[in-house]
């Protein structure tokens, strides 16, 4: 049914799109590397067929001088855990060049992907992309991750069924050669699922099983959906003679009629000789710049929110995440108040927490929120201990904090002593230190004084 992918060959949230739009209330998106997401197909034996499909933000990679331009190093890795258990794992490095360094732009992307067979059942994912060059500096991070969690449902042997949707980018016939070669084309994935005036035609590829062969034929009714599951496009019926008891169903169309928001896109596979229908759906997201200068009205509706449209994608545990993240830049009361609300409230108020805090609305960069997200990820890539991420340790607390210190004083352990650190900021306050002891020798440094004030002060530590 397809040709072997390779194995050197893997959403986070929603990218440099959005930085179009004057009304911008944040800037995670400019801060992720890449994003992540999978596609599941019918295999032999009852096996899964699980395609893991990277893109990566090219301007985000650092591009250093080489004897023919500029060249950007990066690795990429994956590890497949079910559920908690490491089963499966890649890693491949990649080398991107340009003669010059104007020629890359915010709207480049790099993809990849990788594919596993796997049994039916629950899978974590984690994806990593290790900057190579990016490791001159302690406010560039030089890896960053993203997280997948999936239940693989097993498809039937003797019934109609239709596999994953996959969206692209392009579609074109090509090498069979190629990492993104299926059956005659090449599907060049789109893990952000953002489309709109930049990328206004969105193609997708599916397949379907179990036809009664011979047979006559079957048909693919094509749905678009709203956020609320509502019908606000019918896509022609498509209607074909069986040549097997499988089919490729694959296309494209135009979402220039589709304001900015949430939709679904879903397919009705229907054999019209056995009346049987299987049925599959993926969400995606539109984004015309145009919406936000110039807002249609609608009825009972107002376009949403840019930044209330990127937590859309987010699951309740990326926002229990986003929310636990800023508990250094909240009050306990805010911090409280946020970790009661439902999913739809989080959003809300993820959305509002950033748009208070830009410092210039006028601009396309909220400033506050982009370094607040390099700071914690390099807390996370510098401090993560014993399973506990970065910014949840005192130092990753204090650098996402106060950023980087002017001054660290390194003391290692002897007989007497325990290692320990003093970190110097010179424009704060006059100048203040942080001190940190690694009791137990582990490298778990914790604050035992500061010259700060509202911090914890114990000059006899």
């Amino acid at each position: 049914m397809r040709a072997k992918i390779l194995t050197k060959k893997l959403y986070f949230r929603l990218l440099c799109l959005f930085l179009l739009s004057t009304l911008l209330l944040g800037n995670a998106t400019a801060e992720q590397l890449f994003t992540l997401d999978a596609a599941a197909f019918k295999q032999r034996g009852g096996l899964v067929y699980l395609e893991i499909y990277f893109m990566i933000q090219r301007d985000r990679l650092k591009f250093v001088q080489a004897a023919d331009g500029y060249e950007a190093k990066y690795k990429i890795a994956v590890e497949l855990h079910s559920p908690d258990t490491l089963i499966a794992s890649s890693s491949w490095e990649m080398i991107d060049r340009t003669l010059q360094l104007e020629d890359i732009t915010p709207r480049q992307k790099l993809p990849d992907i990788v594919a596993y067979n796997l049994l039916p059942g629950s899978y974590n994912i984690k994806g990593i992309v290790i900057d190579q060059n990016q490791n001159a500096t302690r406010e560039s991070p030089t890896a960053c991750t993203r997280n997948l969690k999936l239940n693989l449902n097993s498809f039937p042997e003797d019934s109609l069924a239709i596999s994953d949707i996959e969206l692209a980018t392009k579609l074109q016939k090509g090498d069979e050669g190629s990492k993104f070669y299926k059956n005659g084309l090449l599907v060049i994935p789109n893990p952000e699922r953002i489309y709109g005036t930049s990328l206004p035609m969105l193609y997708y590829y599916s397949e379907i099983y179990n036809l009664a062969y011979p047979g006559n034929d079957y048909s693919v009714e094509r749905l678009i959906l709203d956020e609320t599951k509502e019908i606000v496009k019918s896509l022609p019926l498509k209607r074909h003679k069986k040549v097997g008891s499988s089919a490729v169903e694959v296309d494209g169309f135009s979402v220039a009629s589709l304001q900015s928001g949430t939709y679904y896109l879903k397919l009705i596979a229907k054999d019209h000789d056995t009346g049987q229908e299987s049925v599959t759906q993926t969400k995606f997201f539109v984004y015309r710049p145009g919406d936000f200068i110039s807002p249609p009205v609608a009825k009972g509706k107002s376009v949403m929110d840019l930044e209330e449209l990127e937590f859309k994608s987010y699951t309740e545990d990326e926002l229990d995440e986003a929310i636990a993240e800023l508990k250094y830049l909240m009050n306990d009361e805010e911090l409280r108040t946020a970790e009661r609300l439902s999913a739809e409230g989080k959003r809300k108020f993820l959305a509002q927490f950033w748009k208070e805090r830009d410092p210039d609305p006028t601009t396309a960069i909220n400033e506050y929120r982009r370094t607040f997200e390099k700071r914690r990820d390099f807390a996370i890539q510098k401090y993560s201990i014993f399973g506990r991420p970065g910014w949840r340790t005192d130092q990753g607390r204090v650098y996402i904090l106060y950023g980087n210190p002017d001054d660290i004083e390194y003391h290692t352990h002897d007989l007497e002593t325990r290692s320990y650190e003093v970190w110097y900021y010179d424009s704060i306050e006059g100048g203040v230190q942080f001190v940190f002891v690694d009791r137990n020798n582990f490298g778990d440094y914790r604050l035992v004084h500061s010259t700060k004030k509202g911090e914890l002060y114990r000059p006899n530590w």
